[in-house]
Order: structure tokens, then sequence, then C-alpha cells
């Protein structure tokens, strides 16, 4: 069994060390990511946050008891004080999957036991839809715009997988440096800021491991009933999990295997490991049960024919042309099939096609770039997940490409250096702990690396993980003393790598030119099943516009017609255009260049039958987040500002001043990292 655990270890580490490959030299580019910063500058910010980090674990071992109390104190404090500003400033429409959620969530507060067809082709997020109704119901009796609460609920929950990852490190005896560290990485996280604010079943599975974990661990502390009060909670929590989200069965089987291991090294004898495997099947079971009474109290009856086979997942998993991801092509050629017999011949048939087509050697490479998708980001797909806002600061709005573009290399510089660190961990620990994370790591790539449909976000429940075995991992690495002559041959090599990066930033910022923004979107209606509003003849509909800059371009969604229809733009009192034409014709319209602020579109039809437009259909208002009793047509479009000449997507002095300040950081860390009898 030793020898087990140390390859589960070494197999996780091998993992991570592609993972490193990818993440440096492949990364993703997706929609909603800039462009990537080079690999040498990738590899001059790894260099200096790993200095950075290591002075950072001398200063702060050095801090008296009260010092570093009162700094963890303060640390904590901040990370309440950010979230809560990030939760009211930011308020997300919800788009795709999240958008059905919210929608049916708000009918079932409301006590409507009707439920979208959207549901009877995924019941997968049933259960999470009840979970957000349930929220919703005491929340609407307090306000009309339960949305900023729903943010902060979900930071509240998000952050106990920080209050679990401080009880680990307490437990593992490296409470300084490593609270403040753990800390601080959470402070600085933005898959932890957005995901807080993405209204789905991410937030709810994030801080699955550290918690699962840490009541293991606290339940191995205890006897008698106390120990199986707290095993059969960890069994329930993970069981929750399981039920709202299908890929947290691998934290399920985690548990199972973690009580052989616990077995093995003597911790639970033979009733109590039969017991425990009993306790997680029970739990796993009543959930399911309690799970599926509730369905039926509200109303909803499971249509076989119409939802999608499991299948199907695999069989987009295996599309070449996407590297594994979800493609609507994909989806729609299994759901037109008309029963659940039809849909699982037709996904067999993609399956064997696929693997046929691809062969040996090109199910390798195609696993191989499933890889990247699941493992090459460090920022979990949290910049493609929201891109229409309730709410949100006109200055994120307007630079957010440039934001974003700083954003993300301070979250893969951060993202490389936790997995440099967890190999290090992985590869000279063996405490069961351990384990516990590389089975996690283990388990949910081989999940979706080699079975299922893969996307960044997927890998997010191993993210606290990550965290802490990085902490660890820097325990474990050497700590340097160097002599004034090295100092000053590093700190030359530091002044080179900044040199090298600003020119590299630079050319990468004057490469990438922004040709327009957008300045507003209402998207929805578009996804799964199309939602057209009907405009009758010598009728017109009217729908308000939120515009967070200046802007001259509007893209509407007509339903191929070529009946006449009049729009006109208005700003205020005052009239920006007016346009007559078909509605073909009229889906891309340019305006002079008008001022933030509402403005108000309005279609009439001119023509001799009715004409359809693309809307978005729902109990609230995607510019104020209002509910609404009566639910309400909202009309599709983009809203943008084309430049007549193309912005850089950052400046050489912003460069300049972002990278001086990673090589000063950097500089007075190497002055740390003296002899002491120097």
């Amino acid at each position: 069994m030793k020898a087990v655990v140390k390859s589960v270890n070494w197999l996780a580490a091998a993992v991570l060390v592609v993972a490193v490959g990818m993440a440096w030299l492949q990364p993703i580019h997706f929609f909603g990511n800039p462009d990537w910063a080079s690999p040498i500058v990738q590899l001059a910010m790894v260099l200096g946050l790993l200095v950075m980090t290591m002075a950072g674990r001398q200063v702060l071992k050095q801090l008296s008891s009260r010092q570093y109390r009162w700094l963890l104190i303060g640390l904590v404090g901040l990370i309440a004080i950010v979230q809560m500003l990030i939760a009211t400033s930011f308020v997300d429409v919800a788009r795709a999957d999240p958008f059905f959620v919210r929608q049916q969530a708000l009918l079932l507060a409301r006590g409507s036991h009707h439920w979208q067809h959207y549901f009877m082709i995924y019941p997968n997020n049933v259960n999470f839809t009840l979970l957000v109704a349930n929220l919703l119901k005491p929340l609407l009796k307090l306000t009309q715009t339960p949305w900023v609460l729903l943010n902060v609920i979900r930071f509240i929950w998000i952050d106990t997988g920080l209050i679990s990852g401080l009880y680990l490190l307490n437990r593992w005896r490296y409470w300084q440096p490593g609270a403040v560290s753990f800390s601080l990485l959470w402070l600085v996280s933005v898959p932890v800021a957005a995901f807080g604010l993405f209204a789905y079943t991410d937030a709810l599975v994030l801080p699955l491991v550290p918690d699962s974990l840490a009541l293991l661990t606290l339940g191995l502390s205890l006897t008698g009933w106390r120990r199986w009060g707290v095993l059969i909670g960890d069994g329930l929590l993970v069981a929750v999990g399981v039920v709202m989200k299908t890929n947290l069965i691998v934290l399920w089987l985690t548990l199972v295997l973690m009580g052989i291991i616990l077995w093995w090294q003597r911790q639970f004898s033979g009733r109590q490991m039969l017991g425990w495997l009993v306790s997680l099947v029970m739990t796993l079971g009543v959930m399911f049960a309690v799970m599926r009474t509730a369905q039926q109290q509200a109303g909803y009856t499971r249509q076989a024919d119409a939802a999608l086979p499991a299948t199907s997942w695999i069989a987009m998993s295996l599309n070449p042309q996407s590297s594994g991801e979800y493609r609507h092509d994909d989806f729609a050629r299994v759901n037109q099939m008309q029963t659940v017999a039809a849909k699982r011949q037709q996904t067999q048939q993609m399956i064997q096609q696929r693997l046929h087509q691809m062969g040996v050697t090109g199910t390798l490479v195609h696993l191989l770039k499933k890889m990247r998708v699941f493992w090459a980001t460090g920022d979990f797909d949290s910049f493609k997940l929201t891109t229409q806002w309730i709410r949100a600061p006109r200055w994120y709005l307007n630079h957010q490409r440039q934001l974003q573009f700083w954003l993300v290399l301070m979250t893969q510089t951060i993202y490389l250096t936790m997995l440099v660190q967890a190999i290090v961990t992985l590869m000279r620990r063996r405490e069961w702990a351990v384990t516990f994370v590389a089975l996690a790591i283990l388990g949910l790539t081989v999940f979706h690396v080699g079975l299922w449909e893969v996307e960044g976000r997927y890998a997010l429940p191993l993210l606290p993980g990550l965290m802490l075995l990085s902490i660890v991992g820097g325990r474990e690495l050497p700590v340097w003393h160097l002599n004034r002559v090295i100092r000053r041959q590093l700190t030359w090599l530091v002044v080179v790598l900044a040199a090298i990066s600003v020119v590299s930033l630079w050319q990468t910022s004057q490469a990438t030119r922004i040709t327009d923004v957008v300045r507003g979107n209402q998207g929805n209606g578009r996804y799964v099943v199309s939602t057209v509003q009907k405009i009758r003849l010598g009728h017109a509909v009217t729908s308000p516009l939120a515009v967070s800059g200046k802007s001259n371009v509007l893209r509407l969604k007509p339903v191929a017609t070529h009946e006449r229809v009049t729009i006109t733009l208005t700003r205020g009192a005052h009239v920006v255009k007016r346009w007559r034409g078909s509605a073909n014709e009229l889906t891309t319209l340019n305006y002079p260049l008008t001022a933030a602020g509402n403005l108000r579109l309005a279609i009439k039809n001119t023509g001799q039958t009715p004409v359809r437009y693309g809307v978005m259909a729902a109990n609230y208002s995607p510019l104020t987040g209002r509910v609404t009793a009566k639910q309400h047509a909202y009309l599709q479009v983009v809203i943008k500002q084309q430049f007549i000449k193309p912005h850089a997507l950052t400046t050489g002095a912003a460069s300049l001043a972002v990278v001086g300040c990673v090589a000063l950081a950097t500089i007075l860390s190497l002055g740390r990292l003296r002899p002491e009898t120097e």
C-alpha cells in the first residue's frame, strides 16, 4: 500500500508537470481572454514571484505570535471587505444555463410548478434550481432585486474553503507562515472573486475539497459518536455536491479510497472502515432520495425521450474540432432525435465514427488537447463566463480588455507558481492528506480528459487543494542564503529580464489592436431554444438600452424576413437616428457617436405580415435586475463603439510600470536572502 500511495502522488505530480508545460507554453486562447504575454515574460514573472515568496516566508517567520495574529486578522478582514465590494458592485445578468436556472427558480419561488422544456433536456440542473428557488423565497420577501444578497451568500459559502484551509494548516503545524500565505492567495485569486458572482453550480463545488478534507481530519481526531457525527457530515456534504454537480462523484470515490488507505495506516479498524464505506453509500442514497422527493413536490417529471443521454457528452468530448469542449451543433444533432433510443443510437454512431476517424494516434493527440483545455489556464474560464451585467462599474466595462490582459498575466503567474510548488509537495510528502488531494486531481483529470466533455471551469474544485499543496511545497524548497556577489549577479539578471519583458509586452500591446468595444449587450434567448417576439402589422416594441460609454453601432437579431420596419433610436427626447427598410437588411445599424447613458430603441412593423425578433423572455429585467410579476420580453441587442483608429491593448508606460514594480520587489526580496552572518 505504501508503494501505491507513492505512485498516486507521483502520478498526480506528473499530471501537474504536464500542466506546467501547457500553462507556460500553450495557454488556451478563447473568447474573453486578451492576448497572452510571451513565455519569456511569463517565466520572468514566475521566477520573480518564487523569489518574493521565499523572502516573504522568512519575514513572516520572524514576526512575533502577536504580530502574526494581527496581520492575519487584518488580511481576513480585508478579504471580507473586498468580497463585499465586489458582491455589491457586480451583478451578473446570467446567460446560457444560469439564465434558465435563474428564470425557473423565480417561477418556483412564486409557486409555479410549470417547468421549462430546457429541464427536460438537461435534468442534471434540476436539483440546483430547487436550491436556488428555496434561497429566493425568503429573499423575495425582503427585496425585488435579490441578486446582491445571492452574491453575498455565494461568497460566504466559498469562504468555507478559506476557513477549512486555515484549519488544515494549523493541524499540519504550518500556521506561521502558512495561514497568511493561504489568506493572501485567497485575496488575490481572480477565480474566487469571479465565481462568487457566477450564478451556477461552480461556486457551490469550489470549496468542497478543503471542506471535505477538513471534516475528515477533524473526525479522525475525535472518538465515539462525535467522530461518526463529523464523518457522516462529511459524507453528506460530498453527497450534496454529487447531486448538484455530477462530476463530484470523483470526490465521493476519493473518500471511499481514503477509507481503505486510512485502514491500511491503522487509523481505521476493519470494522470502522466498513462502517465508513456503508455510511458513504447511505448518505449518497439519502441525498438522491431527498432530491427526488423535492422534484416531485415541485412538479418536475422527467421526460426520458427529451433528455440527452450521458453518451451525448462522451460523443461531444470526442469532437476533434473543439478539443472536447461543448459544441452546439453536436447538441442539436442529438437533440433533434425524437426518442431516447434514437438519441442513444445517434451518440453511439458519433462515438464510433470519431474514434475510427482519429485512430489510436489521433485519439492520444486529442486527449492531450483536452488536457490543455482542462489544465492550461489558471483563471479556470473565469473571464469568459460573464459578458452581461445588470450592474458593473463603468470604468470596468469601458476598459475590460485592458484590465483582463493584466489580470490574466497575474493569474497565470500565480497559477504556475502554485503548480511548481505543488509538484514538490506531491513528490516529497506521503501524508494521507496529500494523497487525498492527489486522488482528487487524478479523478477529475481522468473524468474530464479521458471520458467527459471538458472546460477549464471543471477543474475549479482543485484550486483550493492546489493552494494548500503550494504552501506546503514552499516549506519543502531549500532556503537561499545568497552572498553579496551572487545577489549582485542575480540583480543584474532581474534587470535584463525586466528589460526584455517590457519590450515584449509593448510588442504584444502593439500587435493587438482593439477595433471596437462592447458598450451594451443582451444576448439571452439564443441558447438551446431560440426565443422570439412577434410584432404584428402596425404595432411596435420598445426596449430601453443601458450604454456604458460612447457608442455608434447597434446590432439586432431579426428572424429572416423581408417585411419592412421602422427602427428609431432615441436619447431622452432627441432622436439619434431613424432607419427604414426590411428587417433582414437592418441588422447592423450605424449612427452618430452618442454619449453614454440610457437609450431607447423602438421597432415598428410597417410591412404586410408579422415580423419576429430575438428576445429574452424573463421575470426579471436585465437592466435593473428587478423581479417582475409577469414575464417580459427584452430585445437581443449588441451596442458597440467602433474606432476609426484602432487602439492598442495597453501602453508602453503601463508595461514599464508593472514590470518595474515586479522587478523592484524581486530585487528587494533578493536583499532579504542574505546569510545570517553577513
